[in-house]
């Protein structure tokens, strides 16, 4: 496999390491999800496998969907609804629902499989993990967190994410998640119902492979015969009181401007009334319903395609390098150029903070004192680190100290 080195121990358990060759972070691609249905396929047939184990050589596991790609089928699949529109909406939602089925393929495979998280998994790479029948994280790695960012670029989870999240955690808690990005820690993830274990990334291997080993039938909640909604499912009173005020709350929110909050609502309310396989074709439709609705693919190319193409200094001259801020000069110690060196200064930048006197200065500098003064006191950071961010800001009424500044921001 290109995009993954395979290992097999003496128990029979597979450990999978997923490292696309030449890529900063993981993401599903065309090659890595071909990869993905051939370990599959190998778990499922070779006899001598008895369970598998999937971590990152990377510092993230997966950083989602390659949008990239995907922003070229977009384009594909629009002209060709110009010409055949029904057998473009086919094409499409084909390709689609193919991936939905590859990863219901890997939950009921019948062997067990454990997600060993070592880094971030974000959208398709954490509905990647969704579809294990055994999730763990390391408890002591800052960089680890999951989510479904989707809807904030003009999308939903088009991997599973809307049916198997609500079914893990409930609707309630799944609603944070689906509509509002919220990225989760570990030991967040884990009180949801998200993560069997989480360890010492020391031990996060050894955990997900012994789990392998004592599960040799694991299966997901909701392939067991008497699988319950967690939280209670949309027609209970729990789950009518959830959809009412989600819809309301939405209406509230985006006066209806967000197409993508719309069919993740539509998603999570009929998928969470059907079997799995039916309510992952749900979800396939809503997904294609998004991808070929203009607003959506505005949004996807201004929030991210552009935003990436901007981060990554494409508009930039050519010939010209890459700046880079170290100091910042403010001008202004009132109330917004103290505010200015306060979070300049949490972001490790040196400040040179100026007003018409030397006590206004100072007392534009105390903003920073007073508020390091509560985080210590609140146990939020020690008093060394206070005193370090405090002292990257120098008060003062001298001009010629902006002299060696990189930007020059205005505190009026």
């Amino acid at each position: 496999m290109k995009n993954f080195q395979i290992e097999k121990d003496d128990d029979g358990i597979v450990l999978a390491t997923f490292d696309m060759p030449g890529r900063s972070m993981n993401v599903l691609s065309e090659s890595s999800m071909g990869d993905i249905a051939s370990l599959i396929e190998m778990i499922k047939t070779d006899d001598t496998v008895k369970g598998a184990v999937i971590t990152s050589g990377k510092k993230a596991f997966c950083a989602g969907a390659d949008l990239e790609e995907m922003g070229g089928n977009i384009e594909g699949a629009r002209k060709l609804m110009a010409k055949d529109p029904e057998g473009a909406k086919k094409a499409l939602f084909e390709n689609v629902v193919g991936l939905n089925m590859m990863f219901r393929d890997l939950e009921t495979c019948g062997k067990p499989v454990a997600a060993a998280l070592n880094g971030l998994a974000l959208g398709g790479g954490f509905e990647f993990v969704l579809a294990c029948t055994g999730r763990f994280a390391a408890n002591d790695n800052p960089s680890v967190k999951v989510g479904l960012p989707e809807a904030l670029i003009g999308l939903l989870p088009g991997g599973g994410g809307t049916q198997r999240l609500p079914r893990l955690t409930g609707l309630m808690n799944a609603s944070g998640v689906l509509l509002q990005g919220k990225q989760l820690k570990p030991a967040e993830a884990q009180g949801m119902g998200i993560f069997h274990a989480v360890v010492p990334e020391a031990d996060l291997i050894a955990t997900a492979k012994k789990w392998c080993l004592d599960n040799p039938k694991a299966k997901q909640p909701w392939d067991e015969d008497r699988f319950k909604f967690p939280g209670g499912a949309p027609y209970t009173a729990q789950g009518y009181q959830m959809f009412a005020g989600a819809n309301a709350m939405l209406r509230k929110e985006s006066f209806g401007n967000y197409p993508a909050m719309r069919n993740i609502l539509a998603c999570v309310y009929e998928g969470s009334q059907l079997p799995m396989d039916a309510a992952l074709r749900v979800e396939s439709r809503y997904f294609c319903d998004l991808l070929l609705d203009p607003v959506s693919g505005n949004m996807v190319r201004s929030l991210f395609l552009s935003k990436q193409a901007l981060e990554k200094g494409e508009a930039r001259p050519a010939g010209q390098t890459k700046g880079e801020i170290k100091k910042v000069g403010v001008i202004g110690a009132g109330f917004m150029g103290a505010g200015v060196a306060y979070v300049s200064a949490m972001s490790g930048l040196d400040v040179v903070l100026i007003d018409k006197d030397q006590e206004g200065a100072d007392k534009g500098k105390q903003l920073t004192i007073d508020e390091q003064a509560k985080r210590v006191q609140r146990k939020r950071t020690t008093q060394e680190k206070a005193d370090a961010i405090a002292a990257r800001i120098e008060a003062t009424t001298d001009y010629k100290k902006l002299k060696d500044v990189d930007i020059i921001r205005s505190g009026f």
